[in-house]
């Protein structure tokens, strides 16, 4: 990197300091007195540190050379209103004051005590809320450093107030060793600009409490490994706190426009509840996934005319409390909610007015309207997400937890028409028949009651695990199966679907190729339902076992990277090739990507990925497992992983952990369900 990151703001200051004690002789014999060790290469190690913190940006501000007191110099740059940030690492001897209130003080060269305890630094910083001073870090490499780091005046501050923080080497009443806390930190601040660490491109700057952790746990390790244990003590904050947006560290990965749902992306999803997984309805909704267009404005949902007029007028308030929408995998019944609740949600409608304009009947804007995507969420996550939605805070959650009965209360309790509940991929949940008996089927007896609190709508796959709550969905009349479907609509809509994909940025949106791109259309709908396909008895054709239109875009996606065809009967040809079974597409994508060794086991171990996604940490240890027997690699390294995942993006979701963590998974459970089952591919699998 040959500037450093956030490289040009002047207004970053770093203070790192090495103090060593200067030697003592006794009738030319030295004497070791307190110390057994005068720290001879503490300068070295806080020259290691600033050379990590100027690849951020910083500018540093003390020099060794200089016969300066330390103690004044820190003074004065805590005091400094024109420094917008400030990092003040100390690598010293530390002691604790014998008399007074045993402050912690840093040991200067000759031996004694700097004049000011470190508390004193602090509190010139925080004493002071009507003068201007630095945000200040400070990284404590000191014995008992963890005495600044938890003073009780400053852990009684207000979070949002705090100006100072402190990273300090041990606690109150220990020691520090070996530079390890410096050593620790320089390696850290490397691997974030290395890439080796990473946050999420979407954070600004790299989370304090994430940087922490790492050196956290780079300092265990190297106590592991040399002996003498020591742990790291942080400045101190209630656990609900959010310290993330401190802007000590800049993200090297910052990629402002980096985001895969442009500017509705992080924005919307930080406003919205964690188990909503509003990227989910969004990307869905959009039903571009395949040629990875996000959700720019534009949306692809297709067909389905029927089922949107029910679903919107559902939205509205009309039909049946409780209404079940099932189907079998890929058949789009995530796309069809997605863009539904994109339309009805009143944070996410007018920022994706695009997704869901062109339909028919539109919802509503529903302000008592909550969502979950229940994927890898139990039962207690999503009744908590639930009651967030409808307003209750976390005091009022029971001591077991929240039950159906309890929501009915909290729809109950508010003035108001009924809260519209929607639940989608059921079958995805852990436990799922817990979740169906324990809540759904409560729910969905209160919906259709007189004067009901909710209003219940689920999303799932056809599955014999939830037979009661399909034949009382059917006795109500909200049973919605997307397998009963007309060939000839699918026809129809596919048709359209593909034409208006290939019509924006592709080379078959040209002119010349208009008539190609119809015929291609044409050919992929008649090959994936049977009408008008060439062979005999086509129109009789057995549907398939997964969605049309997801096999629509997966095949669209490698015909595009083919020639254009501009001959409209051969492109009707190319468009009847389309594999129809889900292997077939994947092996069509992978297979040409024999150049790409790691992609394939990427791809399979991401589908072993739980919750909301494997981080590259884990991701780079499980992937080699997938490769082939020969291999020995115990890890991938971060560049190959890295270059991997660039390859695998169209396959992959994003998601951000609370640390501000990259996590993964595949876009689509199908596809996870073939990778778990087919690892190695087809081929790999008969050596």
């Amino acid at each position: 990197m040959d500037e450093g990151a956030g490289h040009g703001s002047a207004e970053r200051v770093a203070l790192s300091v090495g103090l060593s004690v200067a030697a003592r002789y006794e009738d030319g014999v030295l004497t070791l007195g307190e110390f057994e060790n005068l720290l001879d290469d503490a300068p070295v190690h806080a020259a290691s540190v600033s050379e990590a913190l100027g690849r951020f940006g910083y500018t540093e501000g003390w020099q060794p050379s200089e016969a300066s007191d330390p103690g004044e110099v820190i003074r004065k740059a805590v005091k400094c209103g024109d420094t917008r940030v400030l990092v003040v690492h100390i690598v010293a001897h530390g002691r604790l004051a014998g008399t007074g209130e045993r402050e912690l003080h840093v040991v200067a060269s000759d031996g004694t005590n700097l004049d000011d305890p470190v508390s004193a630094w602090i509190s010139l910083i925080e004493s002071h809320p009507d003068k201007p001073r630095p945000l200040t870090l400070f990284i404590l490499d000191l014995c008992h450093s963890g005495a600044a780091a938890t003073l009780s005046w400053h852990q009684q501050m207000q979070v949002s107030d705090r100006r100072a923080w402190v990273i300090a080497a041990s606690g109150r009443e220990d020691k520090a060793f070996d530079y390890r806390l410096s050593r620790a930190t320089a390696m850290v601040l490397g691997q974030y600009l290395e890439g080796t660490l990473a946050v999420d491109p979407s954070y600004q700057h790299i989370p304090l409490p994430t940087i922490a952790q790492e050196i956290a746990r780079e300092v265990t390790q190297l106590s592991k490994a040399e002996g003498y244990v020591q742990g790291v003590e942080v400045s101190r904050v209630p656990f609900t706190a959010s310290i993330h947006d401190l802007p000590f560290f800049p993200n090297p990965r910052h990629r402002s426009q980096e985001s895969m749902l442009s500017e509705v992306d992080v924005g919307i999803a930080s406003m919205l509840d964690e188990v909503f997984d509003p990227r989910h309805f969004m990307l869905r909704g959009a039903s571009a996934e395949p040629l990875e267009r996000g959700v720019s404005g534009q949306g692809y949902f297709r067909g389905r005319d029927a089922e949107v007029r029910t679903l919107a007028t559902w939205f509205n308030g009309q039909g049946p409390g409780f209404r079940l929408l099932t189907g079998k995998p890929g058949v789009g019944k995530s796309a069809l909610l997605g863009v539904l609740v994109c339309a009805a949600h009143p944070t996410l409608r007018d920022a994706t007015r695009g997704l869901w304009f062109s339909l028919s009947v539109k919802p509503g804007r529903n302000e008592r309207l909550a969502v979950v995507h229940a994927r890898r969420r139990d039962l207690a996550q999503i009744t908590d997400s639930i009651a967030r939605q409808m307003g209750a805070a976390e005091k009022d959650r029971p001591v077991d937890g929240w039950d159906a009965q309890g929501l009915l209360s909290l729809g109950q309790a508010n003035p108001g028409p009924p809260y519209t509940l929607v639940i989608d991929a059921l079958d995805e949940a852990e436990r799922p028949e817990d979740v169906t008996q324990a809540l759904l089927l409560p729910l969905a007896r209160a919906a259709l009651a007189d004067n009901p609190g909710v209003r219940l709508l689920v999303g799932t796959r056809s599955d014999r695990r939830f037979a009661t709550l399909t034949k009382f969905a059917s006795a109500a009349g909200g049973l919605l199966d997307l397998n009963h479907a007309q060939p000839r609509e699918i026809y129809d809509s596919l048709q359209q679907y593909v034409i208006d994909l290939l019509a924006v940025d592709t080379p078959y949106a040209e002119s010349e190729a208009a008539g190609a791109a119809a015929a291609l259309a044409e050919g992929i709908a008649a090959r994936l339902t049977g009408i008008n396909a060439p062979s005999p008895h086509a129109d009789e054709a057995e549907p398939l076992e997964w969605g049309e239109f997801l096999a629509a875009g997966l095949y669209l996606r490698h015909v595009l990277t083919l020639p254009t065809q501009h001959n409209p009967a051969l492109a009707r040809e190319l468009g009847l090739d389309a594999p129809v079974e889900l292997p077939e597409l994947l092996e069509l994508d992978l297979v040409d990507r024999a150049d790409q060794p790691h992609l394939r086991p990427v791809l399979a171990a991401l589908a072993h990925a739980e919750g909301r996604g494997m981080p590259e940490r884990a991701l780079a240890h499980i992937a080699p497992a997938f490769m082939h027997p020969e291999s020995s690699d115990s890890s991938l390294p971060i560049g190959q992983l890295q270059a991997a995942l660039a390859q695998a993006r169209f396959y992959l979701r994003r998601d951000i952990d609370i640390d501000g963590t990259t996590l993964y998974r595949l876009f689509h459970e199908g596809l996870a369900e073939r990778l778990r089952a087919e690892p190695y591919g087809r081929q790999e699998q008969t050596r």
